[in-house]
Formats: C-alpha cells, sequence, structure tokens
C-alpha cells in the first residue's frame, strides 16, 4: 500500500513558408524543462506539460513555502474524460491518500495519549490477549512498523482475498495471530496489519467509530473540510461525487482500478482529502497545534532498533536527514490512488502530489518540485563578464598560444603564471588541439568568488578539469587544468 495537471500548452506562432514552396503549416511545440531555480509559474508549466506527456488521468499539487502558499492546480479530470460525470481536477478534489493516512492513525492514538486514556508503551495485550507477542509489542512498535506482524498487502494489486469485504477483527486475527516475522524491535518491515490493530485501539478507547473520531479531532480542527474515512462508494464508478482511480491495462493503456474491500484499508489506509486540506494538515503537525511538544517529538522521532540501528521511520511519517535537513514524509498507494507528503519543518515548507493512478510514476515529479522548493536562494556571485564556458575557450585558446593575456587576470595568478608555466600549458594544449566541448561541472562559491568546476573533451579523448576563480568584477583570479 505504500511502496499529473490538463497541460496548459502554449503552441509557438506556426509559420508559414513562401508561397513559393507552398509548404504546409507547421506547429512547433514548446519543451518544457524543470527549472533550475524555484518559480511557481514554471513549475505548474513543466508539471502540466509532463503529467500529459505520461499520461495522467488527474494529478494534484500544492506548494507551501516559507509557511505561505506558493502553488496550486489541478491537471486532468476526476474521472477518465469519456465519462459523462468526469470534471476538471483541482487541489479541492479529494483523493484517496492511501498510507498517508498512517500520520492520521498515529496523531489519533496519540492525543488519546495526551488524554491519559492509554500509553505508546502499553502491549496490545489490554485489547486483543490472543495474539502472538501480546504481551511484548506495544502500541509504538505498531506505529514503528517493528511489531514483526506480516503484512496483509504485500502486493501491488488487489488480489481475489482483498476483492472480498473483511471485519477489521477478522483480519487482525488472520494476520497477528501464529507466526511472526521477527522479535518485537529487532527489525524494521512496513506492516499494515499493525495499523489496523492501531485504528481498531482507538476506537475502543475512545468509544467512536475511527472516522468519527479523526473527523472530531484532526479533520475539523485543522480546516479539513473535504477529508473523509472510508466513504462509501457506488459500484464501481463512483457516483460522480468522488474521483475514481486507474491502474495499469498493460505497458500503455490504463483501465478502471477495482476498490479493495470495505474493512481492509481502515488505520492503514482509509483516508480521502484534497491536497489543500493535506497542506493544511501538514502546517498544523508542523506548528505543533495537534500535538503537545512530547507527543510531536515522539511521531517524529526515528526508531532505533535492539541493535541499536535507526530505522528512519517514526509514527506513520519518514524521518530523514537530506543536505543537513530534516525532512518528513510518507507516500501512499491503493487500488487507483498514489500520494505523495512531504514536510521541511525548519522552513515550514510542504508538497503534496495526489494522482487518480497508481501505475504513473508521480513520485519523480514530486521529488523534483521537493528539490526546487528547499533550494536556497544561490550564494554564488554574478560575474560581469562573460560565461564560463566562453570565458574558459578564450583562456585555453591563450595558453595554447603560449602567452595569457594580462588583461583581467588578478595580480597573483599573473604572478603564478611564470613564462615557464605558460610554456608547459602551451606545449600540451598545442597537441591536443581545441577542445570539442567544454561543460561546467559545478558551481559554488568560495572567498566572494565565483567558483567554476569545468570538464573539457579533446578530438582524441583526452578529459581535462579545470578551475576557473573570477570576482565579480570579470577579474580571473584562478585558471588550473589538470587531467581527470
Amino acid at each position: 500500500m505504500d511502496g499529473m495537471l490538463c497541460l496548459a500548452l502554449c503552441l509557438a506562432p506556426s509559420f508559414q513558408a513562401s508561397q513559393v514552396e507552398k509548404k504546409p503549416e507547421v506547429a512547433v511545440k514548446p519543451v518544457a524543462k524543470l527549472p533550475t531555480e524555484y518559480d511557481a509559474g514554471k513549475i505548474e508549466f513543466y508539471i502540466r506539460q509532463a503529467a500529459q506527456e505520461q499520461g495522467f488521468v488527474g494529478l494534484e499539487m500544492v506548494v507551501i513555502r516559507n509557511g505561505k502558499p506558493s502553488l496550486g492546480f489541478g491537471f486532468g479530470k476526476s474521472l477518465a474524460k469519456e465519462l459523462k460525470n468526469a470534471k476538471d481536477l483541482t487541489p479541492d478534489e479529494p483523493l484517496a491518500i492511501g498510507s498517508v493516512s498512517k500520520q492520521f492513525t498515529c496523531a489519533a492514538l496519540l492525543l488519546l495519549a495526551q488524554d491519559g486514556k492509554l500509553a505508546p508503551t502499553d502491549k496490545v495485550s489490554r485489547w486483543y490477549p490472543d495474539l502472538t507477542n501480546a504481551n511484548t509489542v506495544t502500541l509504538l512498535d505498531l506505529m514503528n512498523h517493528t511489531s514483526g506482524y506480516t503484512d496483509y498487502y504485500p502486493l501491488d494489486f488487489v488480489d481475489r482475498r482483498l476483492a472480498k469485504p473483511i471485519l477489521p477483527d477478522d483480519l487482525i486475527r488472520q494476520y497477528a495471530i501464529g507466526k511472526v516475522d521477527f522479535e518485537p524491535g529487532a527489525k524494521y518491515s512496513y506492516s499494515n496489519t499493525g495499523y489496523t490493530i492501531l485504528g481498531r485501539v482507538i476506537e475502543k478507547v475512545s468509544g467512536k467509530p475511527l472516522g468519527v473520531f479523526l473527523r472530531e479531532r484532526l479533520f475539523l480542527p485543522v480546516g479539513m473540510k473535504t477529508a473523509s474515512f472510508e466513504p462509501e462508494t457506488d459500484g464501481l464508478i463512483m457516483d460522480g461525487a468522488r474521483a475514481q482511480g486507474y491502474r495499469a491495462l498493460g505497458i500503455d493503456g490504463s483501465e478502471l482500478a477495482p476498490p479493495e474491500g470495505r474493512g481492509w484499508l481502515n488505520g492503514a489506509g482509509g483516508v480521502w482529502a484534497s491536497a489543500n486540506d493535506l497542506g493544511k494538515w501538514a502546517m498544523a503537525l508542523m506548528e505543533g497545534k495537534l500535538l503537545d511538544a512530547k507527543h510531536l517529538e515522539l511521531m517524529t522521532k526515528p526508531r532505533l532498533l535492539n541493535n541499536g540501528k535507526k530505522s528512519n521511520y517514526g509514527c506513520g511519517l519518514t524521518v530523514r536527514e537530506v543536505n543537513g535537513e530534516v525532512v518528513w514524509g510518507h507516500t501512499g498507494s491503493i487500488s487507483g490512488f498514489h500520494a505523495n507528503l512531504t514536510m521541511v519543518p525548519r522552513t515550514k515548507t510542504v508538497v503534496v502530489t495526489l494522482a487518480n493512478a497508481e501505475h504513473l510514476d508521480d513520485g519523480k515529479l514530486h521529488r523534483e518540485v521537493v528539490g526546487l522548493a528547499q533550494k536556497e536562494p544561490s550564494s554564488i556571485p554574478t560575474v560581469n563578464g562573460l560565461k564560463p564556458v566562453e570565458q574558459a575557450k578564450i583562456l585555453v585558446a591563450e595558453l595554447r598560444k603560449g602567452e595569457i593575456e594580462a588583461k583581467n587576470l588578478g595580480e597573483e595568478y599573473k604572478v603564478f603564471m611564470t613564462p615557464e608555466r605558460q610554456g608547459a600549458y602551451s606545449r600540451k594544449l598545442k597537441e591536443l588541439g581545441e577542445p570539442k566541448s567544454v561543460q561546467v561541472a559545478s558551481q559554488q562559491e568560495r572567498g566572494g568568488m565565483e567558483v567554476s568546476m569545468l570538464r573539457l573533451v579533446f578530438k582524441d579523448g583526452t578529459v581535462l578539469l579545470g578551475s576557473l576563480y573570477r570576482k565579480p568584477d570579470g577579474t580571473v583570479e584562478q585558471f588550473l587544468l589538470t587531467r581527470e
């Protein structure tokens, strides 16, 4: 269960050849590329085009950056466009979020802990004494996926078993009694079974159906107007009030995806919500509006296993450090739907991507946008002069001649580039000839300078690496070449 966007396609103006040539009008389709810096408009255009090219039925995306809404749009349809009740998808349309639901289940249980009605360290024997290891498996083990209970949903499609309705307690007895995969806390292994147990514990302790508890304690307080739990459906094709999910028919085609039977999703994946509502949820969670500091810390703390290793999973959330930044997140997948939610607590940044297709890679698009949303403003100074590649080509040509011109060279570099050193460069560069290609491999700031690391490829296959250091006024402080 765990594991985009109608293209705003602006066709370039068509052109007509001269009347003499009589050539037909040709429409030129622009190619959208992922921006190198965060730009909401360019990102939306890129995602819309990618979603159309990849054949998504519908997709929603929302970005909150530095605590403020930055991007929100929908692409495509809630149902395949050939169906009469299809409607345009917007970021306010609820879709199934699959295992992203797990963080709601954990938050609900931790609210009960705040109320003093249970403790995360309670053993499951308090509610299910007949389960294997009931006296050692804790609620925290279930939330952390360290219980050892076998996962009931290990495949990526609805098999005959999952198509039939089941009572949650029957599911629990079937998958949590008998042989376990490992002893509690010994390892991390994703288990939807554990979250079904958690959902039932919430119901037993609160005295309310899980959906009612989620609505009263989480959805409504956060302002999630579209959120619901296991909404009733009317056969395979929904009645138009809700979107329908799709799955792969073969390599290219798609078909309506049959839903899981009633009772299989429960606390593991039963929530429906829109991208905008998930953005509200993420902000409320990061800002501590739902859980007190103690329980929020527990929810977002990676589990230490019995051997001392870290699992990178807290309670319903992956918890990772990416380039020194703590990132919370989760993906979700149930029949016909896929979801991605990423949060960066320090910067209050959120990216949500929802799709009503389980087989297309919205995850790649999501990760690309997360990377841009996290990107800090560049510290590399702007240089008044040529682009690094053009500057490097000129310097290589001058070195090949045996005398680099003193214009725009830093004083220390001029002293360093003695006639002997220039002669040594010249002999080798004359042998290699003019470079076939010069590319910037990377750039950074150092000492207030633009530092460009270059890769020069020559006709005989020789590759040289170059380092070009320039001040904002264009002064070249360093240009050195070495073999790759």
